[in-house]
């Protein structure tokens, strides 16, 4: 009789490993389920599980060979892009409907099969039989979305493993889906609040250009052959220009350069270390950043902690989805001084995780024995923190650009009068 590899939950949350005979996997998941475990994965061991759990369902249509598996078909190419800001949409169809599907009691595997045969967008129905291909073979979930990165990203995977490791995929993915759901109100609003100075910025530099590459040379030429001269600021503009025509080509090769060499350090792991800690001291865009991250961290902490997971477990699987290496590094150290039997609230302080407003709360949550909505309260804290933060950077860059584009065609209006009156001076000078 086939044997099947199983890793499960009960219903505790605590993870059981081991095998069992039967004469099909899904037989084998049944048996599990009578035990009131949840199965995470289910493997054949050495033997081919029945053919019709294992097959692919409903494969792409392939019109050189309609029997032609997935493994065997190119990714859309939708599934090879990543996208510049925000998640991948197709990414993000799959997770909602999945969580959607999950959290009215069907099994993943049910789940992610139960959309490889529905679901109607391509590259959604190739996302799906991939997954339950690799899924039906024994890997998780997250394994599975592993397989593309550029749609889902390290923070992503990393929720959906803590998920699926303390048996409450359903709320890490509810608080995910959440999360890209801010981080789009955030983007939109940003883009709309710039818009305006960004369209007024694009005009002025407009306006420059015409003046420094147009007017410019031909008020020179009209000076030299007057044998005038042009006023301090207008000379100014005049160098400006030049510098621009001539070496324009230049400096933008130069910064190409640097920026691809900034990119290329920043991919060595002391190179991300040290430029994490720059952006986390850059007024206010740091303060933003260090709110996005500890927003996450501390509602990802609260959802663990309220399924019923231990503190360990819990940091160590928050600890992951942190980006910033500096901030991972600090949560990573009052980890261990948590271990090592110190209060959540004293690790903090001393690894400067919290701000001390926020330590006084966790010390009466820690103190109460109600850390999950102690931690829930924090998020909150900050995710209105990050949403002032990013008004105040709008505000700021809206006064910049605005500063800026005034004085621009100010002095660009300066330096044509200036042209013209010194131009009109040559014309009625005696001997001209």
């Amino acid at each position: 009789m086939p044997g099947f590899i199983y890793k499960t939950l009960d219903a505790a949350g605590r993870p059981h490993n081991g095998a069992l005979e039967a004469p099909d996997r899904r037989t084998a998941a049944r048996r599990l389920a009578a035990q009131g475990l949840r199965v995470l994965s289910l493997a054949s061991e050495g033997t081919v599980a029945d053919a019709h759990d294992t097959a692919p369902a409903a494969p792409l249509p392939d019109p050189a060979d309609p029997h032609a598996s997935v493994a065997d078909l190119p990714p859309p190419a939708k599934l090879t892009r990543a996208r510049l800001f925000g998640p991948h949409q197709t990414g993000r169809d799959f997770l909602d409907s999945f969580q959607q599907l999950h959290a009215s009691g069907l099994p993943m595997g049910d789940a992610v099969k139960l959309l490889a045969q529905r679901v109607s967008d391509p590259a959604l129905r190739h996302l799906c039989q991939d997954f339950w291909r690799s899924m039906s073979e024994g890997a998780t979930l997250a394994s599975a979305m592993s397989a593309y990165p550029a749609v889902f990203d390290s923070g992503t995977l990393h929720m959906v493993e803590a998920g699926e490791n303390t048996g409450n995929l359903t709320g890490v993915l509810r608080k995910l889906l959440q999360s890209y759901e801010l981080r789009e109100t955030l983007r939109s609003k940003v883009l709309s609040s710039i818009g305006y100075p960004a369209g007024v910025c694009c005009m002025a530099i407009g306006v420059l250009c015409l003046f420094v590459f147009a007017l410019i040379p031909r008020i020179e030429q009209i000076m030299a052959g007057m044998g005038g001269k042009f006023p301090p600021m207008v000379s100014g503009l005049v160098l400006f220009s030049n510098l621009l025509v001539k070496g324009g080509p230049f400096l933008l090769i130069g910064a190409a350069l640097l920026l691809l060499f900034f990119l290329r350090w920043r991919k060595t792991e002391s190179g991300r270390l040290r430029s994490d800690g720059w952006f986390l001291r850059i007024p206010i865009v740091g303060r933003i950043l260090t709110h996005s991250e500890t927003t996450r961290m501390t509602d990802l902490l609260a959802t663990l902690m309220g399924s019923g997971v231990n503190a360990t477990d819990s940091l160590r699987l928050c600890e992951r989805p942190v980006a910033n290496r500096v901030l991972r590094a600090r949560l990573n150290e009052g980890r261990q001084m948590i271990n090592d039997g110190a209060a959540f609230a004293s690790a903090f302080k001393r690894h400067q995780i919290l701000p001390a407003q926020d330590l006084d709360i966790l010390a009466v949550g820690e103190n109460t024995g109600s850390l999950a909505e102690t931690f829930q309260t924090i998020a909150r804290r900050h995710l209105d923190a990050l949403d002032r933060s990013i008004a105040r950077l709008v505000r700021v860059i809206t006064a910049i650009v605005l500063t800026g584009t005034v004085s621009l065609v100010f002095i660009c209006v300066i330096s044509i009068i200036l042209s013209i009156l010194s131009v009109s001076q040559s014309i009625s000078r005696p001997g001209i």
